[in-house]
């Protein structure tokens, strides 16, 4: 649907057009038709004073598999680059990267056909209604770019990265599975790089430390210690330490 390689976002009508098309479809194929024409219309599309070329395809991987976002995520990264936090939260740029550029990733990776509740899909990882931390985690396209964001080391500064001399060492951590994103980023915890990347350390031990019950009990205690404590003033060292304070006891520790 693009005819040049200028970035595009949709309109905040476009994105109503879209919610209402939702709400009155049948069947996935149904709201796909719609969503189309009301994409296609050039009056619902916003040309971004960006010009980023050609994306990489993305990887789905089968049906329903999740392995593949550890390497679609430095894809998104690098083909939008850095984004400010205006824009990096902008409903109408994710929905649009979701129908229409990155349109064959998302029919595959989130199908709509034989699921159930596919509107309630839709509403989850195609449609963003608003940008908040937990739709930006759980949209479609926007996590890939949020989680890389959040974790990617150009630098090699920190430990992970450090070791196997990969930027996005963090970012393949996070993405082991989809419990572990949940756990990391829907706390207000999860909002601060250094603070998911000191759990990521401390997860990748492996054993009882890398278990989702294990990180998202870690998580909850230090949101609560955010409470009375400005996590943001930390270094890494003391947030490393924090993390030790704060961990759970671990069975299989040893």
């Amino acid at each position: 649907m693009m005819e040049n390689n200028h970035a595009r976002a949709l309109t905040n009508q476009a994105v109503f057009e879209l919610k209402s098309a939702l709400e009155v479809a049948q069947t996935p194929d149904d709201f796909l038709a719609d969503a189309d024409i009301i994409i296609g219309r050039p009056e619902n599309q916003l040309e971004l004073h960006l010009n980023l070329g050609v994306p990489d395809s993305l990887d789905a991987g089968s049906k329903g598999s999740t392995g593949r976002d550890v390497e679609n995520a430095p894809v998104v990264y690098d083909y939008l680059g850095v984004l400010d936090r205006a824009n990096a939260s902008d409903r109408r740029l994710w929905t649009y990267l979701a129908f229409s550029t990155y349109r064959d990733y998302m029919e595959k990776r989130w199908p709509l056909t034989e699921v159930r509740n596919w509107k309630g899909r839709v509403q989850d990882r195609w449609l963003m209604l608003n940008s908040s931390r937990d739709p930006l985690v759980r949209h479609g396209i926007s996590r890939l770019w949020w989680v890389a964001a959040m974790t990617y080391d150009p630098k090699l500064q920190y430990p992970l990265s450090k070791a196997v001399g990969d930027p996005f060492a963090y970012t393949r951590e996070a993405f082991r599975n989809e419990d572990r994103i949940n756990s990391l980023f829907h706390r207000e915890a999860g909002a601060f790089p250094d603070v998911v990347r000191c759990v990521l350390e401390h997860a990748s031990q492996g054993g009882g430390y890398a278990t989702d019950k294990h990180v998202a009990a870690l998580m909850m205690e230090l949101t609560l210690v955010y409470g009375y404590r400005d996590l943001g003033f930390l270094d890494h060292s003391a947030l490393s330490a924090l993390v030790i304070e704060s961990a759970p006891a671990v069975k299989d520790a040893g």
